[in-house]
């Protein structure tokens, strides 16, 4: 789910810098995700395109690039003003956060 590979390059295999950097993302994750939720519903591409851009860059930071591939599918649709895709995409999204938490838990359960 992660790349660990390229963690452990931009962090020098620091274990507690990873953790630092994967805390961070898990607590601003579900504040975009909500985001872009509300957005969707309420037609707001802008803000789709921008909650969507801010989470692409987090998820693409800790080595998340499934993540980060949706998000940016969302971040398209909020940019080109149209929405009809993004209720499919929003519910990706939901459903790889919450494989993704549950995963990121069992890594600092295990640290």
């Amino acid at each position: 789910m992660l790349n660990y590979d390229y963690l452990n390059e931009i962090t020098g295999g620091d274990a507690e810098f990873i953790a630092e950097l994967l805390g961070d993302f898990a607590s601003q994750t579900p504040d975009l995700i909500e985001q872009i939720a509300t957005a969707v519903a309420q037609g707001d591409a802008a803000t789709v395109g921008a909650a969507a851009h801010t989470l692409k860059g987090s998820a693409r930071a800790v080595g998340a690039d499934e993540f980060a591939a949706i998000a940016f599918e969302l971040e398209q649709a909020g940019k080109r003003g149209d929405l009809s895709s993004a209720p499919d995409a929003l519910q990706r999204l939901q459903a790889y956060w919450r494989t993704l938490e549950a995963y990121l838990q069992e890594q600092v359960a295990a640290a």
